[in-house]
């Protein structure tokens, strides 16, 4: 009787969650939908209130990511956009309206958009690296591994087919080399190496984490960074070009 009753409660628990679940997503959708609303009647502080809502409650997209910048774009808060833009480009990264839009932004940026020094080689890799998400490069490389393990399957139990399925063999194992490559270069860059936005108008680098330590250089809105480590409410950061310096954790925000 007792497990009966423990298992009648924990699927009416589960009803009801489901339920708490899909109330909460409708209600982001809502939101999301009143922001376009709001976005189209260019009643831009409305629709960044919307959007933002909707990312509360768990609705992540890259259309709603693509659309809250555009809101803080026209709103006039350069940082704001540029930041929604490249979280919006982790998901949709091949999107040819985002990146119209995210390249006019970051030419708004006072010092000009920084590029890393690399070679031909490595601009070309992390290029076709940055057209994937993360999410699209895990599917590929998993594809690709299962693949590779049915072919190594059939190798071995098809002795008749060994001499078309060699060759079949090699160029699926480069693949997969790629494939893995890629990711993980996007979840380095994504996840182990946390990236911000500037997003005050002006924050200057100091060289050590205290307000009176000398400054080194100044970021200004709209700028990337990497997070590499903290100290109570500073962050030790590097620019794209390798500089380097502590800043306050309140003039950056993470994507």
């Amino acid at each position: 009787m007792k497990a009966k009753l423990t298992i009648l409660l924990l699927a009416l628990v589960f009803v009801f969650a489901n339920e708490a679940c899909a109330n909460q997503l409708n209600q982001a959708r809502s939101l999301f939908y009143q922001g376009n609303s709001y976005y189209s009647e260019e009643e831009f502080e409305q629709a960044i209130a919307g959007y933002e809502g909707a990312l509360t409650l768990g609705l992540a997209s890259g259309a709603l990511y693509y659309n809250l910048g555009n809101a803080y774009f026209k709103h006039g808060v350069l940082g704001k956009a540029v930041l929604n833009y490249l979280r919006a480009r982790r998901m949709i990264p091949r999107d040819a309206d985002l990146k119209s839009n995210l390249s006019y932004a970051q030419s708004l940026i006072k010092v000009g958009k920084i590029v890393p020094q690399r070679n031909w080689f490595m601009r070309l890799f992390f290029n076709l690296a940055g057209s994937f998400s993360l999410n699209g490069l895990l599917s590929l490389s998993s594809f690709l591994y299962f693949a590779l393990a049915s072919l190594v399957i059939l190798l071995i139990t098809a002795k008749r087919l060994r001499r078309v399925l060699t060759y079949s063999i090699y160029p699926l194992i480069a693949a997969l080399i790629i494939s893995a490559t890629l990711f993980f270069t996007q979840f380095s860059q994504g996840v182990v190496q946390r990236q911000a936005v500037v997003i005050v108008e002006s924050a200057d680098s100091r060289f050590e984490p205290f307000a009176a330590a000398t400054t080194h250089f100044t970021l200004y809105e709209g700028e990337s960074v990497f997070v590499t480590g903290a100290k109570e409410d500073w962050v030790r950061i590097r620019r794209l070009d390798g500089r380097g310096g502590w800043l306050k954790q309140s003039d950056i925000e993470l994507l």
